[in-house]
Parts: structure tokens; C-alpha cells; sequence
């Protein structure tokens, strides 16, 4: 599927990170802005992007579109390495962030290290992504070529498999990872959600072996 009018994908760049933590915090729930159960958004961006940005990140698109970032894939190719560049954020500027933050999103991060999301074997499943795209361009194969460009360059250094962590409220999400090869690993169904959907969600781990599956072979 061609890419809109005016969209590009490139690799990400480290002046991308304020741009790329907007638009994660702007689709953050489910697609919506996660203000919804994490009111500080220089929290939020510093948790969920800033490790990607400080040497835990791995092979990361951004799409564009009029100069600004629509939508991004953000990954990391070792659990190691990420938790090395989350806990140094954490040290760097972490509390720092929750004192001007009023501790407004530690409910949301309590109940998380209550339940937290099921993961596949590490040793066969070391990489993991995120995708995220603001409403104006989903639907339109933005979502693809960020997760192909991804997966390729994952395949390309010989990485042997990814995961990902998302719900089966996604739909249009897993349509998309099934299409591309995706099968789920795991499931749990979890209340971690239910203060803010009213219900309690589905988690899934999805996983994809590397070579072949998106056009590319094993090096």
C-alpha cells in the first residue's frame, strides 16, 4: 500500500524524542490520549520514550508528514540493554519528574508492577517494539511501512525474534501484526484497565520469528 500524500518514513533521530513522546502521549489509550489515567505528560514521555533515547533503543522509525512526526516504531533488540538505559533514566530523572509531577501518575504505575503484562522466552524473543500513530494517518499503510522498515533492520543484524505487549482491545492493531506474521504467545486477562474502561482487558504478547517473514532473510 503507497503511504499518503506528504508522508515519509525515515530512521529516527535523537532530536526526535519531544516530538516522538507528543505523539505518545497523545495515543497512549488505546489509541486515545493517555491523560485518561496518567495526567502528566513529561512523565509519561520520559518513561515510555526516553530509554530508546538514552541507548536502550534499537533500529527506530519515525513517519512524517508536513515536517511533523505522525508516528513512530520504537524498539529495543535486548531486555538488557533496555533495562540498562531505563534504570539510568530512572536515576537521571525520575524523581525529579515526580515531584513536579505531584505523583499524579503513581496509581497507574502501582497497579502496573501489580499486573503487569505477559512476556514470551527472552532467549528466542530478545527484541521488543512499540508502534504508535496519531488518528489522521492510521488506516493508510503507515503502521506497515514503520513496522517493516523495523523489522528489517532487526533481521538485518541478526536479531532472532520480537515481541510486542498490547490488548485485545486493539483490533485494528492486531489486524495489522497478524498480517505481518504476528501469533500470540500469551494471554492474560487483567484488571489493570478496569478503573478507566470499566471492564478488564485482555493482554496479549504477540511474537514474530525474524527471516522471512517480512521479505528479508536471516545474515
Amino acid at each position: 500500500m503507497p503511504l499518503p500524500p506528504a508522508v515519509t518514513v525515515r530512521p529516527i533521530q535523537p532530536g526526535d524524542e519531544a516530538a516522538v513522546g507528543r505523539v505518545a502521549y497523545q495515543t497512549g489509550f488505546f489509541g486515545q490520549s493517555a491523560a485518561r489515567y496518567f495526567p502528566d505528560a513529561a512523565l509519561f514521555a520520559a518513561l515510555w520514550v526516553g530509554p530508546y533515547f538514552r541507548g536502550g533503543g534499537f533500529g527506530g522509525f519515525v513517519a512524517q508528514q508536513g515536517g511533523a512526526v505522525v508516528g513512530y516504531v520504537l524498539g529495543s533488540p535486548s531486555p538488557a540493554r533496555y533495562r540498562r538505559a531505563l534504570a539510568g533514566l530512572v536515576v537521571e530523572r525520575a524523581g525529579d519528574l515526580l515531584q513536579k509531577s505531584g505523583f499524579r501518575g503513581l496509581p497507574y504505575l502501582w497497579r502496573a508492577a501489580r499486573w503487569p503484562a505477559p512476556h514470551a522466552d527472552e532467549h528466542a524473543f530478545p527484541a521488543h517494539l512499540h508502534l504508535n500513530l496519531l488518528p489522521e494517518v492510521r488506516g493508510q499503510g503507515v503502521g506497515e511501512a514503520l513496522l517493516h522498515a523495523h523489522l528489517r533492520v532487526l533481521a538485518g543484524a541478526g536479531v532472532p525474534g520480537v515481541q510486542l505487549a498490547t490488548t485485545a482491545e486493539n483490533a485494528a492493531a492486531l489486524r495489522l501484526y497478524a498480517r505481518l506474521g504476528f501469533t500470540v504467545a500469551a494471554r492474560r486477562v487483567t484488571p489493570l484497565w478496569t478503573p478507566w474502561l470499566g471492564h478488564p482487558a485482555e493482554h496479549l504478547c504477540l511474537t514474530l520469528v525474524l527471516g522471512g517473514a517480512v521479505g528479508v532473510a536471516r545474515p
